[in-house]
């Protein structure tokens, strides 16, 4: 089941994002996660009652930024995020897409690209250990 979050779902999507991202610089903090889920689009999948994954959409002037998209470890290689993603463009209809993405980080572009994001630039020295890709879906800059 995909929903838009609430701050009930705090504390299971703060224990997802530590697991996930753990020691990244770009980690949220659980407050970071309670200001998105009253001030964004974070939607969460559950799968029998219990928190799988999110995805965080952050509302720009005329479009979207992906922000975050994380599955739990036990929950990979199950079609969440392509779940996430479909449910993303069925409920933010009519819009523009961007993200940036580590040129490392292959699973998620080839998911992205998928999509129909495309990569518009590299990002030089964007993470601290690689450099990013923007990509865009829609906008034409």
């Amino acid at each position: 089941m995909i929903r838009a979050a609430n701050l009930e779902d705090l504390t299971s999507l703060y224990d997802i994002e530590r697991e996930v991202f753990l020691n990244d610089p770009f980690s949220m903090s659980k407050s970071s996660i309670k200001y998105h889920i009253l001030n964004n689009e974070l939607y969460k999948i559950e799968i029998d009652g219990v928190a799988a994954g999110y995805i965080l959409w952050l509302k720009r002037k005329k479009y979207y930024r992906l922000y975050s998209l994380a599955i739990g470890n036990s929950f990979q290689n199950r079609g969440l995020a392509k779940k996430l993603m479909e449910y993303s463009f069925e409920n933010l209809k009519d819009k523009d897409f961007s993200l940036e993405v580590k040129v490392s980080n292959e699973t998620a572009i080839n998911l992205y690209k998928k999509y129909g994001f495309e990569i518009k630039k590299v990002l030089k020295d964007y993470y601290a250990d690689c450099n990013g890709y923007l990509m865009y879906k829609n906008i034409c800059f």
